[in-house]
């Protein structure tokens, strides 16, 4: 059980008991509280965004505007049984996990046994772990899992698991690419096979707003992180 202790000035903390000590003092009750210097609290049920900042952090991980992007382009939801590769630090795999619980399942392959040692300890931290079977393995040798709906590749040469990804993706199904450069987005496109229709190519940048008197956007943003390519089985 982890509790969510927010500071009224956003300050934000997770805890898996009470008391708890911060920089404003220890929280010692759930609900609307105050710290022992008088500091106000609020301690309720962490989400799963809020769980996300005690994830442990292994290799690069895919970032949530980009997953969450791949929900809505894609429809991804429950019971969908999807193939991700690699594990990494496992955020991928618990995000899918996430949305396509109860009936759905994520198959999530490393040929790192740290990446998956770190991917379950995720699982766990987010409740997640019946969803997910983590295996290691290369995609780019084999998929064992057929009549899946979603092959998600955040891999250096995705392009040498696409025969692979074609044989267990359903008809219909979609294979999608996580890319950092154009290199790595042009080669992919050109060894895209006769099995999937051409990709689709997106990038997703975020901004603020400065939320103050004056309402104006920040000078800066999460910018680029990685091009997203949507492909479907035909």
């Amino acid at each position: 059980m982890h509790l969510l202790i927010h500071r009224l000035t956003g300050k934000r903390y997770v805890s898996k008991s009470l008391p708890h000590n911060t920089e404003y003092g220890l929280v010692r009750e759930e609900g609307r509280t105050e710290s022992s210097t008088g500091e106000p609290f609020t301690v309720t049920e962490p989400r799963f965004v809020d769980l996300w900042a005690k994830m442990r952090r292994g290799p690069q991980w895919t970032h949530p505007k980009d997953l969450s992007f791949i929900v809505g382009i894609t429809g991804l939801g429950p019971g969908w049984r999807i193939v991700d590769a690699g594990t990494g630090s496992g955020f991928a795999a618990n995000f899918f996990a996430y949305h396509v619980r109860p009936e759905g399942h994520v198959y999530s392959y490393d040929v790192r046994p740290q990446n998956l040692r770190i991917g379950r300890e995720n699982a766990e931290l987010f409740g997640l772990s019946d969803y997910i079977t983590f295996k290691e393995g290369s995609v780019y040798d084999s998929i064992d899992e057929r009549d899946v709906d979603l092959v998600f590749l955040d891999l250096p040469e995705p392009w040498r698991a696409f025969e692979n990804a074609a044989e267990a993706l359903k008809l219909g199904g979609f294979l999608v690419l996580y890319l950092p450069t154009v290199d790595q987005v042009l080669r992919a496109k050109n060894e895209l096979t006769e099995d999937f229709t051409p990709f689709e190519v997106y990038e997703v940048l975020v901004r603020r707003w400065k939320n103050t008197d004056i309402l104006r956007p920040e000078n800066t943003g999460l910018l680029h992180t990685a091009f997203i390519l949507v492909s479907r089985k035909i």
